[in-house]
């Protein structure tokens, strides 16, 4: 899907751990680039005096990423605050997408290549059937969102699918 501005598409930031790795600076940087994003940016001074874990550059930008990223960093942050009801409300409330993200990171944390990639693929896969995967599952309507039955048999009958009986038609397309 494209992206236009009644519906942009931004998804500058795939994992937790990207997340982690940018600065202020760099998280300034990416909400000036999200397409969706028309606030003013926090004055320096402002991000500098923020106690841990209260930046204002986070507050901006969480509502703008992957919501399974989203949904990983409220998770630790509630563990950092010792929070055990919220971290099992928001654990039980993970969607497809975040479970098949960190089944790929453990699996790659074992060391565990072929499984790690399996559940990389499944999770780009559930990222496809979104409308919007900055989106919580189930904040808008699930009509919005491919079929996860469809989206599969579509492509199972795609792989099937001659394309040398289509003749020039499809010279080009993989």
């Amino acid at each position: 899907m494209a992206s236009s501005p009644m519906f942009p598409t931004d998804n500058p930031i795939q994992s937790i751990g990207e997340y982690d790795s940018l600065t202020n600076e760099d998280k300034a940087k990416t909400l000036l680039e999200i397409s969706n994003f028309s606030e003013r940016l926090p004055r320096p001074r402002t991000v500098r005096k923020a106690r841990a874990g209260e930046n204002p550059l986070d507050k901006l930008l969480l509502p703008r990423i992957d919501e399974s990223v989203r949904n990983e960093f409220k998770i630790r942050d509630a563990l950092r605050l010792g929070d055990v009801n919220l971290v099992d409300e928001l654990k039980a409330k993970r969607s497809n997408l975040q479970k098949a993200k960190e089944k790929a990171a453990a699996a790659m944390n074992e060391g565990n290549e072929n499984l790690a990639n399996k559940w990389d693929n499944e999770a780009q896969f559930l990222e496809t059937l979104r409308a919007d995967v900055t989106q919580d599952e189930g904040e808008y309507s699930r009509f919005l969102d491919r079929d996860d039955w469809y989206e599969r048999d579509r492509q199972r009958t795609a792989k099937r699918t001659k394309k040398s009986s289509f003749g020039n038609l499809l010279d080009g397309i993989e």
